[in-house]
């Protein structure tokens, strides 16, 4: 399988990218929301999609590379990719259902439990 290094590279890539940009961005709403007081911004709320997003192509990475028979250090692994998976999905939400305003804080527990799950998935994950 002459992809199998592009899928584990990716695989190991996007997940420590990922937390990297969940741990910024938790520090970012924490800035715009806790220290300015001010509301989730049209920009802020694009770039938590897109990371979203990603998660969730990093779930189909995980699934493609299960599928063909890779597995997980600890298969406990599969639940926290799931988590990484529905973790922003539930804060925003949250957030765009809010009637009180600013919600900056979904987004901020939103990232801080993205980047915990995503901690837990790095360590259980090493694929034998």
């Amino acid at each position: 399988m002459t992809f199998l290094p592009f899928l584990m590279g990716s695989h190991y890539w996007i997940s420590r990218i990922g937390l990297a940009t969940a741990v910024i961005m938790f520090a970012l709403g924490f800035f715009i929301g806790i220290i300015r007081k001010q509301d989730v911004t049209r920009w802020y709320r694009l770039a938590t999609y897109m990371v979203a997003g990603t998660m969730a192509f990093q779930a189909l990475i995980g699934l493609i590379m299960y599928a063909i028979g890779l597995r997980p250090h600890e298969e406990v692994h599969l639940i926290y990719g799931l988590g990484s998976v529905l973790a922003l999905p539930f804060f925003i939400f949250v957030e765009v259902t809010a009637r009180k305003r600013p919600a900056m804080g979904s987004y901020i527990w939103g990232f801080a439990v993205l980047a915990g799950v995503l901690i837990r998935s790095i360590l259980t994950g090493a694929a034998t």
